[in-house]
């Protein structure tokens, strides 16, 4: 039987996925079509931040759901007046087709007295998500100390220990830990995040990789090839940085962002996870037109990974 070309492609990339498979792997199973294991979800933050309103919330979802979404990230202000009824949220989710992806957090994992009190705040927080529906919790951070203009080692050090805390308490509540990454995580050298992949656990700590704010700091495209069995949510956004790293928000392909470079190994192994569209250019204000801007990224992301 002849194969035309999508066929043809697919079949290069099963056996491109077997390869890239890590160790202990079913190395040649073939990798599911991408439209089942490439999930396309949006954060809500274009629509302010946070929803204040549950009903308006489900009418976002809705919207979503037309443009062919299928998951949604939120702050977690957004439900947390919602969480003694996480068993009805996720119906009403589902009713209005749509998934939890996750909910994100801000923490503090440094200094070290402050981490168990972040990880009990957090509990409540992952066992709501899981009850949601959700399979992943979003945290960042801010920046840690430096001395003499360089990233504090030892503040380094308890930071990551704190992570892998973290990420051991999420786990226990039903959901993943994942760190979203601001640029504060790439300019260093050696950066935070360099530490981060070394020093924390990939079963305790995957990352929410924001390709935005990496953008002019690090080859994105390089990092997604060397990292993207790390990362299980990319935040999706696109941007022209100047040489004094000013950051402009541009339409997706407009920017600087490589982001066809950042989806080729995900389009070409059996990675499965989450490509979410975070618009912030207004945030924590609402976008004049939030259905306008994710109709139009929804096509780019149709247009450059055929999902």
């Amino acid at each position: 039987m002849k194969m035309n070309r999508r066929q043809v492609l697919e079949s290069a990339a099963a056996l491109l996925g077997g390869a890239l498979a890590p160790s202990g792997s079913t190395a040649w199973a073939a990798p599911k079509p991408r439209v089942e294991r490439i999930h396309i979800g949006a954060q809500t933050n274009i629509f302010g931040v946070p929803i204040k309103d549950y009903d308006e919330l489900l009418k976002i979802l809705d919207t979503l759901a037309r443009l062919d979404y299928t998951g949604f990230e939120t702050n977690a202000a957004s439900l947390k007046p919602r969480f003694s009824e996480a068993a009805q949220c996720r119906r009403d989710f589902e009713a209005h087709h749509m998934q939890l992806v996750a909910l994100h957090n801000g923490a503090t994992l440094y200094p070290k007295e402050k981490i168990p009190t972040d990880i009990e705040a957090l509990r409540p927080v992952a066992a709501a998500s899981a009850e949601m529906g959700a399979k992943h919790i979003i945290i960042s951070d801010g920046r840690l100390p430096h001395t003499d203009g360089k990233l504090d080692v030892d503040a380094v050090h308890v930071w990551t220990e704190g992570m892998n805390s973290l990420g051991r308490a999420m786990k226990s509540e039903g959901v993943q830990l994942c760190y979203h990454n601001h640029q504060t995580e790439f300019e260093d050298k050696p950066s935070l995040m360099s530490y981060l992949l070394k020093d924390t656990d990939p079963k305790l700590v995957m990352l929410n990789f924001d390709v935005g704010h990496a953008t002019g700091w690090i080859d994105t495209a390089a990092f997604s090839r060397e990292h993207f069995r790390r990362i299980a949510i990319f935040h999706i956004k696109d941007e022209k940085v100047g040489a004094d790293k000013k950051r402009v928000y541009t339409p997706l392909g407009e920017g600087q962002t490589n982001l066809p470079g950042i989806f080729a190994p995900l389009l070409n192994s059996n990675w499965e996870g989450w490509l979410e569209i975070e618009e912030e250019e207004t945030y924590p204000k609402p976008a004049a037109d939030p259905e306008a801007i994710l109709a139009r990224d929804r096509q780019y992301l149709k247009k450059v990974t055929d999902v």
